[in-house]
């Protein structure tokens, strides 16, 4: 079938408020780091981590559907394929991590490890110069991975060669098993070692279902986006929006069931050293947000997404996908905020202008980099062999 050449027109307009934002993000973090360094490097992490995430995820989706050899992400699978050339500039940010660690984390410290036979023993693991240079090491294999899948799919969509499909998914495999541990890594080091005494075997997991949530959430509102700019339209349909919607349905519940596993298996067996984690979050005013982010996150989508006209629903999925990205920045600063705020001797948790400018900034810096990969590629991969049949698929009523 013949598909046109869609181009994506980013204005200088749309340029110049995510610039911008990308101001007030910085300002904001400024703002934040003159009152509170805890409180400014809380929201460094939280949205290194989140950005970094759904620069992943982009990366995850594509890999997936290669290697399955699935055709219901080809009509749109340019949006994620995007979404990795952040990777770069998060490479970049996280380097920036490395004035935040004193502030950030209790192991790097001295005097507190001398004194604490357990951060001793993990201090061969658990130290500033190894812990940049894991840092280092994730990010020139994401970035290297992401850009070989990407420079693949570029030359299949020039040449139109059908052994490129074979490669592609060669390479996606390889990524995946490459994220499936740097990843893992990448959760202990920058989230749960805030509290280096805690451990959880089902940590990474978690993540990664927040990671891939919060991946489907935004291609599916970039989407939209394009939709209403006259984008898309020709090869992503009403069926397709319903598809998605069946994926944040579906995977929403499996980040709700890993959230239950992890706090039962912790609840039940009682144990000092886990527990604490959970007891961080339900004392003071941090309960509400602890039980909030559960309803955001699950009860609410669980629901609004449940019939087939819902999942079909351009005004119930835009708003769901806004929520679900709310709630996945929520759940990311509940991992880290109440640690750092604890060793801090602050007991409230704190969201205003500091929280909300800092994650504009870098969400304005993200959209800002995907703008203009848009502009310089074809938004339809027109010689993916997977394409005709990912364009005329139907999803059962």
């Amino acid at each position: 079938m013949e598909i046109k050449n869609e181009k994506f027109e980013f204005t200088l307009g749309l340029q110049r408020y995510l610039v911008i934002g990308v101001l007030i993000g910085l300002l904001s973090f400024v703002i934040g780091y003159m009152s509170s360094p805890q409180r400014a490097w809380i929201n460094y992490l939280v949205n290194l981590f989140y950005f970094v995430s759904l620069g992943l995820s982009g990366g995850v989706l594509v890999a997936i559907a290669s290697i399955t050899n699935a055709s219901w992400l080809t009509p749109y699978k340019r949006i994620p394929e995007t979404f990795t050339r952040f990777l770069p500039v998060g490479f970049l940010l996280g380097l920036g991590l490395f004035f935040g660690v004193h502030t950030l984390y209790e192991w790097s410290h001295h005097s507190v490890v001398e004194n604490d036979p357990i951060l001793l023993g993990k201090s061969i693991y658990l130290n500033t110069p190894f812990f940049m240079a894991r840092l280092a090491g994730f990010f020139f294999l994401w970035i290297v991975l992401t850009k070989i899948i990407r420079k693949i799919s570029e030359e299949q969509d020039r040449t139109g060669e059908v052994r490129l499909t074979q490669k592609l998914t060669k390479w996606s495999a390889l990524f995946l098993i490459a994220f499936a541990f740097t990843y893992t890594f990448a959760s202990f080091d920058w989230l749960m070692s805030l509290r280096p005494h805690w451990f959880s075997t089902i940590f990474a997991i978690y993540n990664f279902s927040g990671l891939i949530v919060n991946g489907f959430a935004c291609v599916t509102l970039t989407i939209l986006f394009l939709h209403e700019r006259g984008l898309l339209t020709n090869v992503v349909s009403e069926e397709h929006l319903h598809d998605l919607g069946k994926f944040l349905f579906g995977f929403t519940t499996f980040w709700a069931y890993i959230w239950i596993c992890q706090y039962l298996l912790i609840w039940y067996a009682n144990i000092p050293e886990e527990t604490g984690y959970y007891l961080g979050r339900l004392e003071h005013t941090w309960d509400w947000l602890f039980y909030f982010n559960l309803a955001i996150n699950w009860i609410v989508p669980f629901f609004a997404l449940m019939t087939s006209q819902s999942k079909r629903s351009v005004f119930v999925l835009k708003r769901i996908c806004i929520l679900l990205i709310i709630g996945h920045w929520l759940d990311i600063y509940l991992m880290v905020a109440p640690e750092v705020f604890h060793h801090a001797g602050i007991t409230n948790p704190q969201i205003g202008f500091v929280e909300i400018g800092t994650s504009v900034g870098f969400m304005c810096l993200f959209y800002l980099i995907v703008g203009r990969a848009f502009t310089k590629i074809n938004l339809v991969a027109k010689n993916d062999p997977y394409l005709e049949e990912g364009i005329n698929f139907h999803q059962p009523l």
